[in-house]
């Protein structure tokens, strides 16, 4: 695989340098190209004005944000660029910001996940880093930016390699009291025996045993197919950080958050 984003993780006095890579494979996607039944040329959009319906050139169109039904605030690209940098073009660094439990990260805040690989200088911390958070049983909660933009993201432990999942922010995700569960009595018999039939039923987890059966079957009807060539047409036109001893910079990332904790018990006292 080849890294599409190279930095640095960092925590206390640690700077990992790493790379980037994509967890998903495309190509396992089912997708389709919509063709031209009569001659099989790919079908194309364009840009229609739903009012004149005439096409819409490119230096007329300006993005319009739905502030409430039916209402539109309209935004430049210059306007766009003065939030942009309002907020900043970062550096590239995954700046780990805390450590938490497994089972505290949501697994519907995962938004896209990563591979992160050590590069040149940073095997040994990165093995470290990797197996100290599985001992532990902890991901990191860090920042990073992402083609200008800051995001959210997970640090996560496996048996061979770390992996970062980009987190959506939590207003995005809508309350469950929403839903409506109704409240229930506890029997302890009933859950109980519930926790046996789990038990019974709980296995190693191994994802070959569950292969994509959609993409199967469509396999299974396009070698079927005939075969044919569709005609393509013109497209349209639309550092590394030095990397400090290892233990040492561990020693005094530990001294550093003693220091911090024991100054916010102080300051939690005094109030």
């Amino acid at each position: 695989m080849r890294a599409i984003w190279s930095g640095h993780i960092t925590f206390g006095l640690i700077s990992i340098p790493v790379g980037l890579y994509s967890a998903l494979e495309a190509g396992e996607r089912v997708h389709f190209r919509l063709l031209h039944r009569k001659d099989m040329s790919p079908i194309k959009y364009k840009k229609f004005c739903s009012k004149e319906d005439v096409e819409v050139p490119g230096d007329e169109i300006v993005k319009g944000y739905e502030v409430s039904k039916k209402k539109f605030a309209t935004v430049e690209q210059e306007e766009i660029d003065k939030v942009q940098e309002t907020v900043g073009e970062g550096d590239r660094t995954i700046e780990i910001l805390q450590f938490v439990d497994f089972s505290s990260v949501n697994p519907l805040f995962i938004e896209k996940p990563y591979y992160l690989g050590p590069q040149k200088g940073g095997e040994r911390a990165y093995t470290v880093l990797r197996e100290a958070l599985n001992e532990l049983k902890r991901v990191g909660i860090a920042r990073f930016y992402m083609r200008t933009r800051p995001l959210l993201a997970a640090l996560m432990p496996a048996k061979k390699a770390l992996s970062l999942a980009v987190l959506r922010s939590y207003e995005e995700l809508r309350d469950p009291k929403e839903i409506p569960v109704p409240e229930q009595p506890r029997r302890p018999g009933e859950i109980k025996m519930a926790q046996l039939l789990i038990d019974q039923m709980s296995e190693e987890w191994d994802p070959t045993q569950h292969p994509n059966q959609y993409r199967k079957a469509l396999e299974k009807l396009l070698a079927s197919k005939r075969k044919f060539a569709v005609k393509e047409t013109a497209k349209d036109d639309a550092d590394e950080g030095n990397v400090v001893d290892l233990m040492e910079a561990l020693r005094k990332s530990v001294s550093t958050a003693k220091g911090r904790a024991k100054r916010s018990a102080k300051r939690a006292g005094a109030a």
